[in-house]
């Protein structure tokens, strides 16, 4: 249990070398603040510094920074101060406690979109999971943590992460490449970053732990014992304890040594800093091993401490005691409410008296703003109704010039389509002449003959379906036009063609629009590229369909104006004035569908997209 929370160490970013110097020099700073922001950020990195030494100042300082940033409502210090409370619960074997405390400081951080906590949040929450028995959620959040810290801009954090998938699954043969991956990644990180000294204690521990499967035991063992004093020197404890979990890893591992005088030092550590109610596995050892080889004066020892832990650990399971933190909080922030009360009596008082004496003068002035106020207002109402003519009249240009420009767009617009219109005419009345002549001659070959009046019924057939698009599209138009969106099932509509689309994926729109809307962009792929093919994802509360071909003859700018008015027939040029109308119609369906479509070219693939709202 023990060493799995060795990653609640891993949650802050600069630990410096010498802890206890720090708290003073923290310390001094908070009797020196007179910004509450900047005091209540103080008190929680003070709380912080003190998880390292001292359970019992961590948990006191972080009530303390909770209480002022509640009054501030000020919540990046209410985050942190969740967030050091959950370590210091954690510390105290309460481990119910720290998953809510850490479940409310993730809520906070996750509003405010701080990245960097939300990563090391997620990664605290891990352990606490394992540590209560879950280790299937346990194992989700580390890896949502990983794959948040690899994001980060500032990987420093990165670095913990790592350490802390190396903690997880050091023992787990399986996995011993992808550990020294994270050990090596997280020790090039930590590299670049002076405050990640603490890091680089659980490096060197992994590599000791690395000489020891090489064989080089003795070794191993006296690096640990040099990182862990090096470690109490520089006042990282619990950094010492946990790195001292090494050596009797190496003893459950079959390396014969005497293991107890380690057993005890951890103990003697955590019980100086407060974190005796982790200590249960280590007691419950020495006094089996003391029992063993009858020694009655230890076994009186570590009895009586075994005795007082395992009463605290029945304590700890009391529901009143989980609430208790929560109930002395309220009593805090009553204690502020009748001190501001009070406060705020006190300063009515006073304010009452003076204004007995400011009465007369405010008799004087009030006359005197009266008079200078009607003059003002007088005046602000013509600057006003000057203002006003001037912003009427603006605006009113302005309206004309975009109806203008709009009636030129429209105006190009139906002159192309009245161009595009006479052009599918021509072939199939060329093809009724020429079957009316072939007719009238009667000598033509039955097969030509055949051929052209097949021609001629596939020519009309493709122009009435140009004029009922166009048709549909101009009633679209019409003032009188109600668009009423209904469930279409994409699979359905793309039966027949190559299409990656889950079963069930529906959009919200109208049938005939988006029939034609997937004929011309599926005319438009095949025009402009090969390989046609369709996919469709759900994204949030919308769809997104793309009708992919490759290679494609389109370069980037001319697929980004594929779908505009004034650039769409260049963006086809060469490849007819039929398909970019299509594209302008779809432009305007999609309008009305409350949806968008656009155009990417990426390397030689071209996609046409669109999106519109799920039905669901």
């Amino acid at each position: 249990m023990f060493k799995k929370l060795a990653v609640i160490l891993l949650l802050f970013t600069q630990v410096v070398c010498a802890q206890k110097s720090a708290v003073q020099q923290l310390r001094r700073q908070l009797a020196k603040v007179q910004d509450s922001i900047v005091y209540t950020n103080v008190l929680n990195e003070l709380s912080m510094k003190w998880h390292l030494i001292n359970a019992d100042s961590c948990f006191w300082y972080a009530v303390q920074a909770r209480d002022v940033a509640n009054r501030l409502n000020y919540r990046k210090g209410i985050a942190d101060a969740l967030n050091n409370l959950s370590i210091a619960y954690a510390l105290k074997a309460n481990i119910k406690q720290a998953i809510e405390y850490e479940g409310k400081a993730l809520v906070y951080y996750r509003q405010m979109e701080d990245n960097s906590n939300i990563c090391q949040v997620t990664m605290n929450m891990s352990v606490f999971h394992s540590l209560a028995g879950m280790n299937e959620t346990g194992q989700q959040y580390l890896y949502q943590a990983m794959d948040l810290g690899k994001k980060l801009v500032y990987d420093s954090i990165y670095s913990l992460v790592l350490i802390n998938y190396a903690i997880r699954f050091n023992d787990d043969s399986t996995k011993r490449d992808s550990v020294q991956w994270a050990i090596q990644k997280a020790k090039k990180i930590a590299g670049n970053y002076p405050g990640c000294s603490r890091d680089l204690y659980y490096i060197h521990a992994f590599e000791a732990d690395n000489l020891f499967r090489k064989g080089e035991r003795a070794k191993a063992v006296t690096w640990i014992n040099s990182l862990a004093t090096q470690a109490q020197k520089d006042g990282l404890i619990y950094v010492a304890i946990d790195i001292l979990r090494h050596i009797e890893n190496y003893y459950k591992q079959g390396y014969q040594l005497d293991v107890i005088p380690y057993k005890e030092k951890i103990y003697a550590l955590g019980k100086i800093a407060g974190y005796t109610d982790l200590m249960l596995p280590q007691v419950i050892s020495i006094y089996r091993y003391y029992t063993r080889v009858n020694n009655a004066a230890k076994m009186a020892e570590y009895g009586h401490e075994l005795w007082t832990l395992t009463d605290r650990q029945e304590v700890m399971k009391d529901s009143r005691h989980v609430n208790y933190l929560d109930y002395f909080l309220k009593e805090q922030e009553l204690n502020e409410w009748h001190l501001s009360n009070k406060i705020q009596t006190e300063k009515l008082a006073r304010a009452n008296t003076q204004r007995l004496a400011r009465r007369k003068l405010i008799a004087f002035l009030f006359g005197l703003l009266m008079i200078l106020g009607g003059f003002t207002f007088s005046r602000y109402r013509s600057y006003r109704y000057l203002q006003q003519q001037e912003e009427l009249l603006a605006n009113m240009n302005a309206a004309i010039s975009d109806k203008n420009r709009q009636l030129q767009v429209q105006d190009d617009f139906k002159n192309k389509l009245i161009s595009v219109v006479a052009h599918d005419f021509r072939e199939p009345l060329q093809n009724i002449i020429k079957v009316s002549a072939l007719f009238r001659n009667g000598d033509a070959d039955p097969a030509l003959r055949q051929k052209l009046i097949k021609d001629t019924e596939s020519s009309s057939r493709k122009t009435l379906e140009i004029f009922d698009n166009i048709l549909r599209w101009i009633k679209s138009q019409l003032s009188g036009f109600v668009y009423a969106p209904a469930p279409c099932n994409l699979k359905d509509m793309f039966s027949g063609v190559i299409a990656e689309i889950p079963e069930g994926l529906q959009v919200a729109g109208d049938q005939a629009m988006l029939q034609f809307v997937h004929r011309s962009l599926l005319q438009g792929a095949a025009t402009l590229g090969r390989d046609v093919r369709v996919v469709a994802v759900q994204e949030a509360d919308r769809v997104k369909v793309m009708v992919i071909s490759s290679p494609t003859v389109l370069t980037t700018q001319q697929a980004t104006n594929l779908f505009a008015y004034e650039d769409a027939v260049y963006s086809v040029q060469g490849e007819g004035e039929e398909l970019a109308m299509r594209f302008i119609i779809c432009k305007d369906f999609m309008d009305k569908m409350g949806g968008q479509i656009w155009a990417n070219v990426t390397g030689e693939q071209l996609q046409l997209i669109y999106a519109l709202p799920s039905f669901s």
